[in-house]
């Protein structure tokens, strides 16, 4: 989280760590977002197959004198710029994602909802999502979306909606997107209800 009027010296100091980084071949790539609404957070994300691969990157970075010194030289100064800052650590959902892998290299955004399920109601969470995936699989919708959650890090039972999005008017289209052959497949005015039932009984916030 980046303190107020650091902003623009944060991104010049980032972007010369990451080419650093690169110059030193790290083992992993990664992803980087800047908040658009809310906290003024920047978002680091690197995607491993398994622990194991998560591992394994980790000891490679660590066994880098090249990586461990950028690591030195550019996190002693990150106090200057920052007003908190919090690692997580997600598991993928295929069982609750639509439509496949996103086209990041297209994307210019990513929509990112945070969901905080009260403990033991994951199933009533849950129970919503596969309602939502079917009726997109039924009606054979073009958005896709991923489903993670949270394996450290975080409160259990926190899970995140990620969507990547090529331009903002996608947002616009959402309306159309969800209409009545949606509707219809989530089980009409009886679909909504059960899981307005199952989100009154699961959802803490999002």
């Amino acid at each position: 989280t980046v303190k107020p009027g650091k902003g623009v010296a944060h991104d010049v100091h980032e972007s010369a760590w990451a080419r650093a980084v690169a110059a030193a071949k790290p083992p992993t790539g990664f992803l980087a977002m800047t908040a658009m609404s809310g906290a003024p957070e920047n978002w680091y994300v690197s995607a491993f197959p398994t622990w194991a691969d998560y591992e394994k990157a980790n000891r490679a970075s660590e066994a880098s004198p090249a990586l461990v010194a950028v690591g030195k030289q550019y996190s002693a100064s990150e106090g200057e710029y920052l007003s908190d800052a919090r690692g997580m650590v997600l598991t993928f959902r295929e069982d609750l994602s639509y439509g496949g892998p996103a086209d990041l290299a297209a994307s210019r955004y990513m929509s990112v909802t945070r969901i905080s399920v009260r403990p033991g109601h994951n199933a009533e969470y849950e129970d919503n999502r596969k309602m939502v995936k079917a009726a997109h699989e039924s009606a054979k919708l073009s958005d896709k979306y991923s489903m993670w959650q949270a394996a450290a890090g975080a409160p259990a039972g926190t899970y995140f909606l990620f969507v990547a999005r090529k331009s903002l008017g996608e947002i616009d289209e959402g309306a159309a997107i969800h209409g009545a052959a949606y509707q219809a497949a989530l089980g009409g005015a009886e679909g909504q209800k059960k899981m307005n039932a199952n989100a009154a009984a699961a959802i803490i916030s999002s």
